[in-house]
């Protein structure tokens, strides 16, 4: 009986109401057809969590394998040892000397660019960009050897001093097995999604032991819209990626912080300003970011000179802050010196404002050259040295009221995360687990929410979408997705363009239309639209009278850029279904409003639950 109920719900459910009135039971059987669907999704989500266990145990043995990958790496190309130890909080150094530091980080370049031109082209840059828009556009679907590759770059990146962070392939890793196996279990595309998101939440947690941090970071910036259907295997993935890498690397939390005491009242207004100027730092960084792969890929030469160039600008932006600072400080992750600002080392201002520029430039030319990794760790350490700097003027004008130097330092990493990313809620949560120092959290909310905003007021994008929308994918990020806003009229359009021309007779108009099953045509001549003429108005009229002299003068034309939200708009205000699609002046298509519609369908089961 319950298997026949399951696969005949709404025969069985006519059955039971025979004896209702018509309405009676369409109504029984809507509502039984709707509890039935409500049940099959959480028998789905059950299903899907299960699989995302297996998801986060990939994510967080991934994470442990990938550190000891960069740690051989380090190794290898500084030391010449084959060794799986490291501490990444120690800073580079190498037995060989100066000229040696400067040879290796143009050395991994050139090994980085071969593998990913030579195996997987999207396992250059930062990763997540190209997971969100396998989310966006592909359904989720991502190619197994992406992974492969990018955590092999992006080790040899990281260890051979390219100034990247970690956090990118950990979670290219997750998300392309949570891809794969979703694929391989023949899910529904938004249940793929679900499972790459389940593994960018295991990614992240398992890199930074921060599983609600994980979460919170797939949550704001992988999943297309809010659900706790979608939630729960998150969860699970995050969780279970967090106690497979604790188990091996402990459960300390990311960075030790000293005890902090909000001093006084006032200091709200400096980290209002450490806020402000965080944002801006944040739009700095981004511009700087995509200038440079701007020039690097405009510039028509060999690749792996390229690599090899920006490579060496690294090191030697690593040899000037030695000879002058005292160490690379650049080179990798940069964690050394995250972990010496935040336990309370003084820095003269100076050699902090020379390491917010070479940060910032560092990892622009590892990027821009054709490397691989992470964008979140080299947001805490401008984060981190934007912050000390703030401190130590504070500390210099009103010592009586200000915390000491660290403080500020925190509140600064994750101010610039928050302006980077534009995820304001990982930003505190994370920073909160990578400490475990709950004090701080008011003034760094403040502070991280003011610097979102104005990264938000004066830039719009972030650091994932500005790569995206070079690519011309919409992304927004405030979970009220309207789809039609995510769908560019260029994506919808068919090329197959229906039109007269001006001196073309009334007869030939008539004919077409009904020929084409249409009430309107555009008249077009060249690559300009003169306006429309419509069947209704044609009655009585000679048919040998010329277009041109009954023609409707409307503005018909629309961007191929233009998002289909604004189409459909026009088309009504113009009271057509249609309108002519130009690009770069020239007309090269035509969207209906049939065609946006079947588009909006195809994307919301794709995207949505």
């Amino acid at each position: 009986m319950v298997k026949r109920l399951l696969k005949e719900p709404r025969k069985m459910a006519e059955r039971v109401h025979d004896g209702m009135s018509g309405m009676g039971r369409r109504i029984a059987v809507l509502k039984f057809d709707a509890s039935h669907m409500c049940d099959m999704r959480i028998r789905r989500t059950i299903l899907v969590s299960v699989y995302a266990v297996f998801v986060g145990i990939v994510a967080g043995v991934g994470a442990v394998l990938f550190r000891y990958m960069i740690a051989l790496a380090h190794n290898l190309f500084f030391n010449g040892e084959f060794d799986f130890v490291y501490d990444s909080t120690r800073h580079v150094e190498s037995p060989f000397g100066w000229w040696w530091a400067l040879l290796v980080p143009p050395a991994g370049m050139l090994v980085v660019v071969f593998l990913t031109r030579k195996f997987a082209p999207e396992a250059k840059g930062h990763g997540v960009p190209e997971v969100m828009h396998a989310i966006l556009e592909r359904g989720g679907r991502i190619r197994p050897i992406v992974s492969l590759v990018k955590s092999l770059a992006s080790a040899i990146c990281i260890g051979s001093g390219g100034s990247v962070g970690r956090e990118g392939p950990i979670v290219q890793i997750g998300a392309s097995f949570g891809s794969t196996l979703g694929q391989l279990l023949g899910l529904k595309p938004r249940e793929v999604i679900t499972l790459v998101c389940a593994g960018v939440a295991g990614g992240i947690a398992a890199t930074f032991n921060a599983p609600i941090g994980g979460v919170a970071f797939a949550f704001e910036l992988m999943l297309p819209e809010i659900s706790i259907l979608r939630l729960m295997p998150l969860v699970v993935g995050a969780t279970v990626a967090t106690e497979v890498s604790t188990s091996v690397l402990g459960k300390a939390p990311a960075f030790q912080v000293p005890t902090y005491v909000l001093v006084s009242p006032w200091e709200f207004a400096f980290y209002a300003f450490l806020g402000f100027l965080a944002g801006f730092a944040s739009i700095a960084y981004i511009k700087t970011l995509y200038a440079m792969e701007g020039v690097f890929d405009k510039w028509k030469t060999n690749p792996y000179f390229k690599g090899v160039l920006a490579g060496l600008a690294v090191a030697v932006c690593g040899l000037l802050l030695k000879m002058f600072a005292g160490h690379y400080y650049i080179f990798g992750v940069g964690y050394s010196f995250i972990t010496d600002a935040l336990t309370g080392k003084g820095y003269c201002l100076w050699i902090l404002l020379a390491l917010l520029v070479a940060k910032i430039l560092a990892n622009s030319l590892t990027l821009a050259g054709g490397g691989s990794g992470g964008v979140f760790a080299p947001s805490l350490f401008i984060g981190i040295a934007l912050g000390s700097i703030v401190g130590t003027v504070v500390n210099h004008l009103f010592p009586s009221i200000s915390a000491p130097t660290f403080a500020y330092a925190l509140v600064g990493m994750a101010a610039v995360v928050a302006g980077t990313t534009g995820a304001v809620m990982t930003a505190i949560i994370m920073t909160f687990e990578m400490t475990r120092n709950y004090d701080i959290m008011l003034p760094l909310m403040l502070s991280v929410v003011i610097a979102g905003f104005v990264t938000r007021f004066f830039y719009r994008e972030t650091i994932y979408t500005t790569k995206l929308k070079t690519r011309g994918v919409s992304v927004r990020l405030d979970k009220l997705v309207n789809v039609l806003r995510l769908t560019p009229v260029r994506e919808v359009m068919s090329g197959d363009i229906v039109s007269i021309r001006p001196g073309a007779s009334i007869d030939d108009a008539i004919s077409i239309m009904v020929l084409r099953h249409l009430t309107a045509i555009p008249v077009i001549e060249g690559d300009e639209c003169l306006g429309v003429v419509s069947l209704h108005r044609l009655y009585g009229v000679d048919l040998d009278d010329k277009v041109e002299e009954h023609l409707e003068k409307m503005d018909l034309k629309v961007d191929a850029e233009e998002d289909s939200y604004n189409a459909l708009r026009k088309m009504e205000s113009n009271e057509l279904g249609f309108l002519v699609v130009e690009s770069e002046g020239r007309i090269v298509g035509v969207c209906t409003s049939k065609m946006i519609v079947r588009r909006y369908f195809e994307k919301s089961e794709m995207l949505m639950e």
